[in-house]
């Protein structure tokens, strides 16, 4: 997991050369303006989803992992809370979709750490780490957040 901003993002860039093109691509495109659902970066390798959504408890949202994609998850507006844990600390709460790359999951009662997702910042994750994203921003209160979400195959 690394959590950074969009000024610090290119700091990150010599992992991947497609983790450098999705951050080329975010620093030059107003992801406001973006519509809702998926949008081509690369075809499959590089994509984006923006979405609306009401925020969650902690006991109401999902963890999850993926096998093929790292995520960078965005607020655009509204802050949300992720908390973030080893995949290998989980077990499976539903069987994998390959079609999707999603898969969710339980933890395993081991700790976790939450992260308090604000606009201008990101947070990535990869296939290691289990996320459990869309809860409530002070922790207690449903809100209105927009995000954008870009997935990068990294296989």
């Amino acid at each position: 997991m690394i959590v950074t901003t969009f000024a610090d993002c290119q700091r990150y860039a010599a992992i991947s050369p497609k983790l450098k093109k999705a951050f080329d691509w975010l620093n030059s495109n107003n992801l406001m303006e973006l519509p809702q659902g998926r949008t081509d970066i690369d075809g499959d390798d590089i994509y984006i989803n923006r979405s609306s959504f009401t925020s969650k408890s902690r006991e109401d949202a999902r963890w999850e992992i993926h096998h093929h994609y790292l995520d960078i998850q965005m607020a655009l507006a509204g802050q949300e809370q992720m908390d973030v844990t080893p995949a290998s600390l989980t077990y499976p709460a539903e069987e994998y979709n390959p079609q999707t790359d999603y898969q969710q999951v339980h933890s395993k009662d081991f700790p976790y750490q939450t992260i308090l997702m604000v606009p201008g910042q990101m947070t990535i994750v990869f296939p290691e780490d289990a996320h459990r994203p869309a809860i409530h921003g002070d922790g207690t209160t449903a809100a209105p957040i927009e995000k954008a979400v870009v997935k990068i195959r990294i296989d």
